[in-house]
């Protein structure tokens, strides 16, 4: 399973899609905010969904919507109680709320505690905005001048399973097996004199401080591994340490997806469904086809949205 997590991470940059021209005559699709191009039509967030663009989300339904619809759009901090309880088990300290969503710090990691539904009505609203503040504006206009005379809409939406693997398999034509490639990676052994906790957990797994060490480019269970025999290994956090990372961290995949393995699992078009694997997850087991099950939101568990492009000729003496 190692082989293939590291060729998913380590695929030539040159696969990654790009804007096709159309053979209808008509101009090539533009590509909607925040997203990398998978297929013909179809585009991919490039990160997860992440606090701040929650919080975005809340903001617009403070001013438009009723109390109890903002309410109910709002995540549920309760997913972080066992986890607040082990880590102040551990440092043996009493446990204290996690400040997650709304600390400024986390507002570029994953939002989390976020139902099926909830998902779904942020991509439904996602759409609606982008529709009417991006693709009718003068900047988006001035750059794309060939689309004057066209209506264009996107619509945001959770990917279906098969969308999900053809992203991740970075094909860009349909689900992939991913072969390893024979170019070495481009991943340094980790110095371990400088970490003396890699040290002391070297110990513990009994593997020689002589034998390379390298950090596994994905935030799963596991965080290292060897190649000499290959073998994935975790070490100890701290309890205080936030099992989340960063939504633009590690290395892109093939297409220029962050995090498309690891940090969250992400919720798909089926309910209950999820792909990619999370923290909690072991790389033993994880493949491009391997699902997630869940039940309501959890702390492992995000999303991001795909989106489609329809353009139509405007009727003459329309806007």
């Amino acid at each position: 399973m190692l082989l293939w997590l590291l060729a998913l991470a380590f695929l030539p940059l040159g696969l990654r899609g790009q804007n096709m021209p159309s053979n209808s005559g008509t101009p090539a699709l533009p590509k909607p905010p925040g997203t990398v191009q998978v297929a013909d039509n179809l585009f991919m967030d490039e990160a997860e969904v992440a606090n701040i663009h929650w919080l975005e989300y809340l903001k617009f339904l403070a001013q438009d919507s009723a109390t109890a619809h903002y309410r109910s759009q709002l995540p549920d901090s309760t997913v972080w109680v066992a986890q607040s309880a082990s880590a102040s088990q551990q440092a043996g300290t009493a446990a204290r709320p996690v400040s997650y969503f709304r600390y400024p710090p986390m507002y570029y990691y994953p939002a989390v505690g976020i139902s099926y539904e909830q998902a779904a009505a942020y991509c439904k609203w996602r759409s609606a905005m982008v529709n009417q503040n991006f693709f009718k504006s003068k900047e988006f206009l001035k750059k794309h001048p060939e689309l004057r005379g066209y209506t264009v809409e996107v619509e945001y939406r959770l990917p279906t399973e098969q969308e999900w693997q053809q992203a991740a398999g970075a094909s860009g034509t349909g689900p992939a097996e991913i072969v390893l490639l024979k170019a070495k990676f481009k991943n340094k052994p980790i110095n371990v004199r400088l970490e003396p906790d890699l040290a002391q957990c070297l110990t513990e797994v009994g593997i020689s401080e002589k034998q390379p060490v390298y950090q596994l480019p994905y935030n799963l269970l596991e965080q290292y591994y060897t190649t000499e025999p290959v073998k994935l290994f975790s070490c100890k956090a701290k309890p205080t340490k936030l099992p989340l990372h960063h939504v633009n961290s590690y290395p892109t995949s093939a297409l220029g997806l962050y995090n498309i393995i690891g940090n969250v699992a992400e919720m798909t078009a089926t309910k209950g469904v999820a792909k990619g694997g999370s923290f909690k997850t072991s790389a033993q087991a994880l493949t491009v086809a391997a699902s997630q099950p869940y039940q309501g939101s959890q702390s492992w568990l995000g999303f991001r949205c795909v989106a489609s492009v329809r353009i139509q000729k405007k009727v003459a003496g329309t806007l």
